[in-house]
C-alpha cells in the first residue's frame, strides 16, 4: 500500500498475532498503535480449552475469560484474573497458556481497560478485513486463472462494494430514521452516518444509569470513538441543547469516498507542462524515424485502443489425443482452533450408538470389578475410580493422565511436569530420592527425534532390567511425593 500523504498513514492498525508482521509494523509504522485481533485471540484460547478443559466446565471457563478481555478498569481485570486462576487451579497448563501466551506479553492490546486509551473508532477485530478477502475468494472460486479472470473478478468486487457504500451515503444524506426525528439530533441530520447515531442512542440508554457522573460514566466512547458519551449527553439535556456536530469526529462525517486533494498546492502535483516542454525538444533533436517510434509510445499510453500490440496466434493443433492440463489448487492452511473444532467434529461422528455403549459400560464395569478384587479388602472403599490405559511402560503415567481429565496419550506432559517439579525443589527430593535425582530425571525425559505425535515418544531407559525396576519404582514414588504435595 502506497501513502501519498503521511496524514493518510492509520493511527491504529489491527492484526492477528503473527511476529514477523508484528516486527514490520513496529519498523515501519512506528507512530501507529498495534491491536490484536480479540476474535482470534478468543478462538485460539476456545480451541486450547477445549484441550485442556472438561466439556461440563469449558462454558464457565469461556465466560470468565471474556469478562477478564471486557475489563474497563485494572481492579476489575485482576480481581477477574483471580477468579479465573482459582477456578483453574487443577489446569495448570491452561492457566500457564493464557498468561504466558497472551495476557503478560499482550494484553495492552487487547484487553479493554487499556484497549479503551485507544482511537480504533470500534475496529478490534480484524473481521472486516477477513470478511473482504472471503467476499474476493467466492469471486475467485479458485486459487488458479490467468491475470484477466482475476483482474475482473477484483474488479467487479470492488465496484460492488462502491455501490454498496454510496446507497448507504445516499441514505443518509435524504432520509432521517424515525427514532432520531427528536430535536435533540436536529444538528446531526443528514451529517453523520447511521452507525454514528446509534451509537450515540446507546448512550443515551446509559444516561438513565450513570447521570452526570463521570466517575460512572467513564467516558471510553469519547476517547475510543469520539462520539459524546452518556454524561456529555446527560449535560446537554439537562441545558436543553441539541448535540453540537462539532462534539462529533470527522471519521462520522465522511459521507462521500471520492478523492479530495489536500490543498491547493498538492495541484502542482498533477502539472505536466514542464515535462511535454521538455519531450517536444528532446523530440526535434532526434530524426524522423526515432520521431515516429517515440510518438507511437506516447499514442499507445494516451490512446490505449489504438496500440499497435496485437494477440498471439492461436496454436496449430497437431495430431494424436490432447493432453489434459492438471489443475491444482492451494487452499489455506487451516489455524489451529480450527483444526481443534474439526477434530471434535470427527469425534463425535465416530461415537458408537446407545447399544453399543451400553454393552461397552457393562464390560468396563466388568473389567473395574476384576481390578478391584486384586487390592486387599480394607483399601476397595477408597478407590472412586479404575482407568485401564495401554501397557506400554507409561502405564502409571497415563493413568494420572486420564485422571486429571486429559486423555491418556498425554503422558508426555506428566512425565515433563514431574521434571519440572524436581527441577524447582531440589532439596526436598534429594533427601526422598537419596541423592538419586539425576537419575530420576533422566527416566522421566523423553527421546527427541522420534516424530512429533506422543505416540511416537519411546522413553529412555536403564542398560539393565535391574536398573529399570529402580527407576520405575522412583518414578512412582515421586508420583505419590507429588500428590501428597498437592
Amino acid at each position: 500500500m502506497l501513502f501519498k500523504y503521511e496524514s493518510l498513514i492509520s493511527k491504529v492498525i489491527v492484526t492477528d498475532r503473527d511476529l514477523a508482521m508484528m516486527n514490520a509494523i513496529s519498523v515501519v509504522f512506528p507512530t501507529s498503535i498495534h491491536l490484536l485481533c480479540r476474535f482470534h485471540i478468543e478462538k485460539n484460547v476456545g480451541a486450547r480449552c477445549k484441550q485442556y478443559v472438561k466439556k461440563d466446565r469449558q462454558e464457565e471457563v469461556m465466560d470468565l475469560w471474556k469478562k477478564i478481555v471486557y475489563s474497563t478498569s485494572v481492579e476489575e481485570y485482576d480481581h477477574h484474573l483471580q477468579q479465573f486462576e482459582i477456578l483453574c487451579a487443577d489446569i495448570i497448563l491452561f492457566v500457564d497458556y493464557v498468561k504466558d501466551s497472551w495476557l503478560t506479553p499482550y494484553k495492552e492490546r487487547f484487553v479493554n481497560v487499556w484497549t479503551n486509551r485507544v482511537m480504533h473508532l470500534g475496529n478490534t477485530t480484524s473481521n472486516r478485513v477477513e470478511s473482504a478477502h472471503w467476499r474476493l475468494k467466492n469471486m475467485l472460486q479458485t486459487s488458479f486463472g490467468d491475470l484477466c479472470k482475476s483482474w475482473d473478478a477484483v474488479n467487479m468486487m470492488l465496484k460492488n462494494q462502491i455501490c454498496i457504500i454510496q446507497s448507504s451515503f445516499q441514505k443518509t444524506i435524504k432520509d432521517v430514521e424515525h427514532g432520531y426525528n427528536s430535536q435533540f439530533f436536529q444538528n446531526l441530520h443528514h451529517c453523520v452516518s447511521r452507525k454514528c447515531m446509534k451509537l450515540i442512542d446507546n448512550q443515551l440508554e446509559r444516561v438513565k444509569i450513570v447521570g452526570t457522573n463521570k466517575t460512572e460514566c467513564g467516558c471510553s466512547i469519547r476517547t475510543t470513538h469520539g462520539l459524546p458519551c452518556a454524561c456529555e449527553l446527560a449535560k446537554l439535556q439537562i441545558n436543553g441543547n441539541a448535540i453540537p456536530l462539532d462534539s462529533i469526529h470527522d471519521f462520522w462525517k465522511q459521507l462521500s469516498i471520492a478523492h479530495e486533494l489536500e490543498d491547493e498546492e498538492s495541484l502542482s502535483d498533477y502539472d505536466f507542462s514542464e515535462e511535454l516542454e521538455a519531450m517536444k525538444a528532446y523530440m526535434k533533436t532526434h530524426d524522423i524515424i526515432s520521431q515516429r517510434i517515440f510518438k507511437a509510445k506516447v499514442r499507445e499510453v494516451v490512446f490505449p485502443h489504438t496500440t499497435s500490440i496485437l494477440a498471439p496466434p492461436e496454436k496449430v493443433r497437431t495430431k494424436g489425443a490432447g493432453k489434459k492440463k492438471k489443475e491444482f489448487d492451494t487452499p489455506r492452511d487451516p489455524s489451529y482452533w480450527e483444526y481443534v473444532d474439526a477434530s471434535q467434529e470427527s469425534a463425535k461422528a465416530r461415537q458408537p450408538s446407545q447399544s453399543s455403549q451400553r454393552s461397552a459400560r457393562q464390560q468396563s464395569q466388568s473389567s473395574q470389578h476384576s481390578f478391584k478384587t486384586q487390592f486387599p479388602t480394607y483399601i476397595r472403599p477408597y478407590i472412586e475410580d479404575i482407568v485401564d490405559v495401554v501397557a506400554d511402560g507409561n502405564c502409571g503415567f497415563r493413568a494420572i493422565a486420564a485422571l486429571l481429565g486429559w486423555t491418556e496419550e498425554s503422558w508426555a506432559l506428566v512425565r515433563s511436569q514431574l521434571d519440572k517439579e524436581i527441577g524447582l525443589h531440589k532439596d526436598v527430593y534429594s533427601n526422598v530420592f537419596d541423592d538419586n535425582v539425576e537419575s530420576v530425571r533422566n527416566s522421566l525425559k523423553i527421546c527427541k527425534g522420534e516424530g512429533n505425535h506422543l505416540n511416537h515418544l519411546n522413553v529412555l531407559q536403564g542398560n539393565n532390567l535391574n536398573h529399570l525396576s529402580i527407576l520405575l519404582r522412583h518414578n512412582f514414588l515421586l508420583i505419590y511425593v507429588c500428590i501428597l504435595r498437592t
